[in-house]
């Protein structure tokens, strides 16, 4: 058993040390911080981390077949995240085949992925209750524990079942949805549904709904009126009847506007998931791959608190009504209002 992890020791300091041979060659991290941010959206030695990280699923036993370096593997699909290019012109300037660099977006996406258990995590204990503060001084809001939305994430006309992808705006679509927090980090995510789904379904059928019932959650998430009204999540008020229905909404309003910021910095960081970067030219499946991975990354640059980059946010949807009005989550609402906004 010592011999094999001698040999496998070795094997891994040579792979190392061909790694650095071939890094100074095409010497991917040469550009100062500000640079690698613009090209890559995080520092170097953000980009070394994460390749110690991903280095257990993307280092081959050798480098034959002309085998990637951990570091160019990461940084390839990093700039491809970040721009949103053609793989072939990525593949170009990187001196990588593009059949090599559709690889190396899968398997990096997939090893991105992996991470999601340690950078997206619903919060529990002290740190929930730190969320639920920071909402009320953000917006006068309590018992907040998260913000849930749905967003768009275009595709091309997939070749199985392209119909059901058709979004209510007219395009090929992934409907995902993410619950954050007042510091725009993902605390939850479902990537899965096609365009067609219905916030409210997606929320019904998902774990954290039964998580939140079960749990007899000590707050509530906010939606739009597209979600169920719930005893642990709270939507506006339809019909505003008195002044602390106005507050409310207001105070409803001002928090979900950090949701909404969330998804323009998600997608203005990561632009291969803004229009402006051009749908994306693969399956759902692969665009599901490389949304799991983004959220991870947008998670590992707020944590960093990299800054924003400058962004458009899109002019919100008139959301569909929820199709269902809870008592028990009506109830709760008619007690917060009156508990907290019956006052100006």
């Amino acid at each position: 058993m010592a011999g094999i992890l001698l040999l496998r020791r070795q094997q891994r300091n040579r792979n190392l040390f061909i790694e650095r041979q071939l890094v100074d060659q095409n010497d991917v991290l040469r550009f100062d911080d500000k640079t690698l941010i613009n090209r890559y959206r995080l520092p170097r030695a953000m980009i070394l981390q994460l390749a110690d990280k991903l280095r257990p699923d993307l280092e081959r036993p050798t480098r034959r077949h002309g085998a990637l370096p951990v570091i160019l593997q990461l940084t390839n699909a990093l700039f491809f995240f970040a721009k949103g290019d053609f793989q072939t012109e990525i593949a170009d300037m990187s001196k990588t085949s593009q059949p090599s660099m559709s690889k190396n977006l899968t398997e990096v996406a997939t090893a991105i992925g992996r991470l999601a258990a340690h950078y997206i995590r619903f919060p529990g204990g002290q740190e929930l209750n730190a969320i639920k503060e920071a909402f009320y001084r953000h917006s006068n809001m309590p018992g907040v524990i998260g913000l849930v939305d749905g967003s768009l994430f275009p595709i091309k006309a997939p070749s199985v079942d392209e119909v059901a992808y058709v979004c209510r705006k007219g395009y090929h679509a992934v409907n995902i949805q993410a619950i954050g927090d007042h510091n725009m980090i993902i605390r939850h995510l479902i990537a899965k549904w096609p365009g067609s789904a219905h916030d409210a379904f997606i929320f019904n059928t998902s774990d954290i709904n039964t998580y939140l019932e079960e749990t007899n959650a000590s707050g509530w998430l906010l939606g739009d009126s597209g979600y169920p009204l719930k005893p642990y999540l709270m939507t506006p008020v339809g019909q505003e009847l008195t002044p602390a229905d106005m507050r409310y909404n207001q105070a409803h309003k001002k928090c979900r506007a950090r949701q909404e910021r969330l998804f323009g910095v998600w997608k203005s960081r990561w632009k291969c998931h803004d229009t402006s970067g051009g749908y994306l030219q693969y399956t759902p499946e692969k665009v599901i791959l490389f949304i799991k991975a983004t959220a991870v990354l947008h998670n590992i640059c707020r944590m960093a608190n990299i800054p924003d980059p400058d962004i458009n946010l899109e002019q919100p949807d008139e959301p569909e009504e929820g199709l269902e009005m809870n008592q028990n989550g009506l109830n709760t609402r008619q007690q917060l209002i009156r508990d907290f906004f019956a006052r100006p």
